[in-house]
């Protein structure tokens, strides 16, 4: 499969297109990131630290490696009284809750989580089952996310409600623009901005195109499937706006420059954070159960993942060498049919038709996104 020369994003990745030298245009129309740097962050903390009813800040903890460091950071470099939050709505893996629970012990801290109750959650995996098998009859590439990970898109706005309880007046949250998945909605045509924001524009024309994959689908005919859909374009549109008001929000990595090796350095060896399991190397998404199935999906079909992206951004930055992000791949391309096969077993799906499905439609699907 042809490959950027520069970077190594492939020739099915969405809007993808290579100049003379086979470079791509990801990479020549690159511009480095930017930080608002450290100062910016003290600033910010400084205004809150000692200030909290009883907690200066809330961080959102999810058990995977960005909200480690973050949670670290933000006790024991930076000094404020954090209370670590969770929420699950019933994907976290047991890895994620086991280095949860380290964390939170050797720091010392609070920790609450923040949880659907048991019928949501069970309704909740009902309606991706459902969909699951719906999607086997008529896959589309464009609705593997809001298949799988059907999680309650709730559950950030219920942290900001929690923190306007609690009277705690600042949020710190760990994404970073590494690991913003362009090409999960690329395949539809829109792309986000480099921090993985959409346009007012490009988010009604997302909600159009999912609305007719989902009308397309006879499988998707399901009050509870149809009232999830509603939930999520509802919050998709507006949480900013039913938001509480008084809270401040920080993404961390917006301030301090993302380094994976810092990271992985730190988190290792400050709070005995532990990967997935002995069957990968990954570090990245070890706390979300659904990922390992939708990786596969992804490979299987296009040839990439998730990983082909955040490694050409790494590229770009100078982290890694092109060499090493494609001796990576090799490895995170491997499928981890342990973690595979059990949620295929909670989809009542068998490998074999998944696989007899995937096969079906690659063909169909690679002629219309190769040039």
């Amino acid at each position: 499969m042809k490959r950027c020369t520069r970077c190594i994003l492939p020739g099915t990745f969405p809007g993808i297109e290579f100049d003379e030298n086979g470079v791509c245009n990801y990479c020549l129309n690159y511009e480095p990131m930017k930080v608002l740097g450290e100062r910016e962050l003290e600033r910010v903390l400084s205004k809150y630290r000692d200030k909290g009813d009883k907690y200066d800040c809330l961080v959102q903890l999810s058990g995977g490696r960005d909200s480690a460091l973050v949670l670290h950071q933000i006790v024991k470099k930076y000094k404020m009284n954090a209370l670590a939050v969770t929420c699950d709505f019933g994907a976290i893996t047991p890895e994620g809750i086991r280095n949860i629970k380290r964390m939170v012990d050797i720091l010392g801290i609070d920790h609450v989580w923040i949880r659907q109750d048991r019928e949501k959650i069970r309704q909740s995996k009902e309606n991706t089952k459902t969909k699951f098998h719906g999607w086997l009859k008529k896959p589309a590439i464009n609705t593997i996310v809001p298949v799988l990970n059907s999680g309650d898109k709730t559950l950030e706005l219920q942290m900001y409600n929690y923190a306007k309880k609690n009277k705690i007046p600042l949020i710190i949250v760990g994404s970073n623009s590494f690991e913003q998945e362009h090409f999960k909605t690329g395949f539809l045509g829109v792309f986000p901005d480099d921090r993985g924001e959409y346009s007012t524009y490009d988010k009604v024309r997302i909600s159009l195109k999912f609305l007719m994959c989902f009308l397309g689908n006879s499988y998707n005919y399901r009050l509870s499937i149809f009232k999830e859909y509603i939930v999520a374009a509802t919050v998709f549109f507006f949480e900013s706006v039913v938001r509480p008001k008084g809270i401040e929000y920080v993404v961390f990595y917006d301030c301090i420059p993302w380094n994976e090796k810092e990271v992985l350095s730190t988190i290792y060896t400050q709070l005995d954070w532990k990967g997935a399991s002995d069957d990968t190397t990954v570090t990245w998404r070890i706390d979300d159960a659904a990922y390992p199935l939708m990786n596969y999906i992804y490979y299987k079909l296009v040839g990439f993942t998730e990983h082909d992206e955040m490694y050409s951004r790494m590229i770009r930055e100078g982290q890694i060498t092109r060499e090493e992000a494609l001796e990576r791949c090799m490895q995170d391309h491997k499928p981890r049919l342990a973690p595979i096969m059990e949620f295929l077993k909670e989809l009542n799906v068998t490998k074999e038709q998944l696989d007899t499905a995937l096969e079906n439609y690659r063909e169909k699907l690679q002629d219309h996104i190769v040039k």
